[in-house]
């Protein structure tokens, strides 16, 4: 067994803004042989995460170009993607941003919105865009509305260069951060030639065990392949998802073609696979199975069903909790901001949150007990099964026979 420097480990732990533990970093290189471990911790070193101030900074900064190139004309935000995507998280961030307005802005929601025939400055939000064609389809899409001598922009976390091009292409300016292919000839993250066709040879060698390179064709459409979508050849991570652009080995989750196991991601792009690989719709109504039952054996007034509020609630101190973002609990549990907040105002009358929006007391010993609860499930059932042997099978069921 290799060992590792649990120090690396720990300055990897505080690069990713401490949302990543040394036991994930750990989980994941298992994917791996140990003659490649080495390879593995060189290319986690390299990646591009965005915690949430990071991404805020980002935006607040493209957001003052357009500001001083469209100071006479309004603004409207369209965000790319649909409830709890993160076009719609990143308009949340733009409206803290803006503050009291100096410009007459507005987000608009409607591909048919009318425009009045004003020359306006119109803007995509996304965190990420990658090809660049989910930009492109929006553009082309309401582009018929939006009146002459208008501006187009796209605001975004990070993109990449080709996306940039094709934006260009159609009139709009992308601002951002630019990330290039990891594995380029020239200016790659991974320095002089050999190196890099090493890092790369890893990333084909275990990409290819969950998703097959294709033979080209003319007219074919772009597919996720052993070095992510459209070849991209990304390593942006996010805080709240990873993007299909982005080498599959760090967010798959799927079986591995040669021996059937689960791909362990560290960056997952389902954010329940960081809990536990459970589904986390399944978890929330076990949560709100255990909840009920908590005060031994009476009903908890608190969680008396199983209705989307409830379960949402539940949500929301899971990821108080683990002290996630904003734009992680928006699409954990598949709400805007705006209904994140209503959800913290509910929860604050209730007694879970405090008056600033933190876990209360109260909200924080429910929570535990739910895990701790969850925790002697999960064991009893392991235990049944794979220790006691005591499944219990009928005879008979609905009229059939097990003989």
């Amino acid at each position: 067994m290799l060992k590792i420097n649990t120090r690396y480990l720990s300055i990897l732990k505080h690069r990713f803004d401490e949302q990543i533990s040394e036991s994930d970093i750990l989980a994941w290189l298992y994917n791996f042989e140990e003659e490649d471990w080495g390879s593995a911790l060189i290319l986690l070193n390299n990646i591009c995460y965005y915690s949430e101030k990071r991404c805020c900074a980002i935006l607040e900064y493209g957001l003052s170009t357009i500001l001083k190139e469209c100071s006479d004309l309004p603004i409207f935000f369209l965000p790319i993607g649909g409830i709890g995507k993160s076009g719609g998280v990143m308009a949340y961030y733009i409206k803290k941003i803006m503050g009291k307005p100096k410009v007459q802005y507005s987000f608009v929601a409607d591909i048919n919105f009318k425009y009045n025939n004003i020359p306006c400055a119109v803007v995509l939000l996304d965190d990420f865009i990658g090809s660049g064609n989910s930009a492109i389809t929006l553009y082309q899409r309401i582009s018929v509305n939006i009146p002459q001598n208008s501006r187009c922009f796209c605001l975004c976390v990070a993109y990449m260069e080709k996306a940039e091009n094709k934006l260009a292409e159609n009139g709009i300016t992308i601002l951002g951060e630019k990330h290039l292919p990891a594995f380029t000839s020239r200016h790659s993250v991974f320095g002089y030639p050999p190196k890099m066709k090493r890092i790369r040879n890893f990333a084909l060698k275990y990409g290819e065990l969950l998703y097959k390179k294709k033979q080209y064709s003319p007219g074919m459409k772009l597919y996720i392949g052993p070095l992510g979508y459209a070849n991209s050849q990304s390593l942006v991570c996010f805080e709240h998802t990873t993007p299909n652009n982005t080498l599959p080995i760090l967010w798959e989750s799927k079986k591995r073609a040669d021996n059937q196991e689960n791909w362990v991601p560290l960056f997952p792009r389902k954010l329940f696979d960081r809990i536990k690989n459970d589904s986390f719709e399944r978890m929330k109504y076990q949560w709100a199975s255990i909840s009920q039952k908590l005060n031994y054996g009476t009903i908890h007034r608190l969680f008396n069903d199983y209705k989307k509020n409830t379960l949402h609630l539940l949500g929301l101190l899971h990821c108080l909790y683990y002290n996630r973002s904003l734009a992680y609990t928006c699409v954990l549990l598949e709400i805007t901001a705006e209904e994140l907040n209503q959800l913290k105002q509910n929860a604050i009358e209730k007694g879970l949150l405090t008056e600033i929006g933190l876990l209360s007391e109260e909200g924080k010993t429910i929570y535990e007990r739910i895990k701790k609860e969850e925790f002697k499930v999960d064991f009893l059932v392991y235990y049944q099964i794979n220790v006691q042997n005591d499944v219990y099978l009928p005879q008979e069921f609905l009229g059939l026979s097990r003989n």
